[in-house]
């Protein structure tokens, strides 16, 4: 794969939609669905709650209840301890006006958070060539470093106006969490990243659905002073969600395309490779507090997935599934179908006795009682 150290400071490739090849793929299955919804007018209609956030105000039924009035929270993260959860804003279809948004978990109040860009980069990104324009910045997967004294600092995964992981420091005041942009890493010439994930030397790695010419994704591993190098054994269909293990010697990568969760060893650690069949496609990963790995994504056949995610803008379903890292075997946590408030679920994590799952096209994230999962 193309992807020397230089590469890393060369100037950033014109905007372009990280469903470009993603979607294309997608959506040339889902044409394939026309001819059932031709066929079918019922199950089209079934089908049908966009999950855009322009029904019900906000969702309570059976317990579960929606936030509504988030842009697209595709990934999100609790702040250590603390009563707030962050989640990043995708964006329009053309990645302008993303951002990040603050919720307060006591009483689900949230706002955007505007970052401070006023900062120089950090001596640590040295090829990085400056702050994000703030129209064009979007957040996709999202990651955090704890730090001393209840500091953060935030990885987002930007799409708008440069393929780039942009750096935040992150702190919390009695008005909510404070982001302050602190550098960033360009990614390689033709990669769209996905996910991303710290590792314990201070690098991260991040996820490449599709490698450029190619039908296989990757991961790709950054550190402080060096460039771009490729994790061994991580060519999967699409490769989606990643963590890295506390100790740093494995990787949990989804393929998205083979209905997967695969666990790496990292670093030449001895540990074999494992996977899981999920029966769904895996969009996101998340640990839950007992260290269970929670996996999250869409059980629709990929032609619908295409169909509603990229061209007709219907509903597609959510289930979340919690992974044993004893066994590596997987149980169903939730799963439900679209409706007018919520649709595509991609990211899920524990908060409390909730279940909280975000979107990738919905205007809303879901709250879900663990007490009472539907």
């Amino acid at each position: 794969m193309p992807t020397p150290d230089s590469e890393a400071t060369r100037a950033p490739a014109a905007p372009r939609s990280f469903f470009s090849r993603r979607g294309v793929r997608i959506a040339a299955l889902g044409l394939l669905a026309l001819l059932v919804f031709a066929a079918a007018p019922a199950l089209y209609w079934k089908i049908w709650p966009a999950g855009r956030g322009v029904g019900r105000e906000c969702e309570l039924t059976s317990g579960v209840r929606a936030v509504c009035g988030l842009n697209k929270p595709e990934d999100l993260l609790r702040l250590g301890d603390s009563d707030w959860v962050i989640t990043g804003n995708m964006g329009n279809d053309d990645w302008a006006s993303g951002g990040f948004y603050a919720v307060r978990i006591g009483d689900k109040a949230f706002r955007a958070i505007t970052p401070e860009l006023s900062r120089p980069a950090a001596p640590a990104y040295p090829g990085c060539p400056g702050a994000p324009d703030p129209k064009l910045l979007s957040a996709h997967g999202i990651a955090l470093r704890a730090r001393a004294q209840g500091e953060h600092t935030l990885y987002a995964v930007n799409h708008g106006g440069r393929e780039s992981i942009e750096v935040f420091d992150v702190r919390v005041s009695t008005e909510g969490p404070e982001l302050t942009w602190t550098g960033c890493i360009v990614l390689p010439a033709e990669h769209e990243a996905n996910s991303v994930a710290p590792l314990p030397d201070g690098g991260i790695v991040v996820t490449i659905p599709h490698l450029p010419s190619s039908s296989q994704g990757a991961v790709l591993r950054w550190g402080p002073g060096g460039g771009w190098t490729e994790v061994p054994g991580t060519r999967f269909q699409g490769d989606n969600g990643i963590l890295v293990s506390p100790d740093g010697t494995r990787l949990y990568v989804n393929e998205y395309f083979n209905n997967k969760v695969h666990e790496v060893p990292l670093g030449g650690a001895a540990t074999p490779p494992r996977s899981v069949e999920l029966g769904f496609h895996p969009d996101n990963i998340r640990f839950a507090p007992d260290g269970a790995i929670l996996a999250t994504g869409h059980p629709n056949y990929l032609a619908v997935v295409g169909l509603c995610g990229f061209v007709l803008k219907c509903g597609i379903g959510t289930e979340v599934a919690r992974i044993d890292p004893a066994t590596f075997q997987a149980a169903t946590l939730f799963k439900r179908g679209a409706n007018e408030t919520f649709s595509a679920g991609t990211s899920a994590i524990v908060v409390g006795d909730e279940l909280w799952i975000g979107s990738f096209v919905s205007r809303s994230l879901l709250i879900v009682p663990l007490t009472q999962r539907p």
